[in-house]
């Protein structure tokens, strides 16, 4: 394990501070947990959506959004990621 120093807000510190103390963790094991959600949440490789599936003869409910509606709930952007 490497080991980090780094600086917070404040207000970081004391909403870190109060988890861990009702959750019966030290802190260092809160941000080690937090920076290991956003590694795979935010750093893993993603790969743009293909199409979307569809069954021959069947038709959905309702429409279905487009690509971009698609891709703007999940980034925020409407814009896909290019590798």
């Amino acid at each position: 394990m490497k080991s980090i120093s780094l600086s917070v807000s404040e207000d970081d510190y004391e909403a870190f501070r109060a988890a861990a103390d009702r959750e019966g963790e030290s802190i260092a094991a809160l941000i080690r947990e937090a920076m290991s959600f956003y590694r795979k949440e935010r750093l893993s490789d993603r790969r743009p959506l293909e199409q979307l599936p569809v069954l021959v003869g069947h038709r959905p409910l309702t429409p279905l959004p487009s690509r971009a509606t698609v891709y703007d709930e999940m980034f925020g952007d409407g814009e896909p990621i290019h590798e």
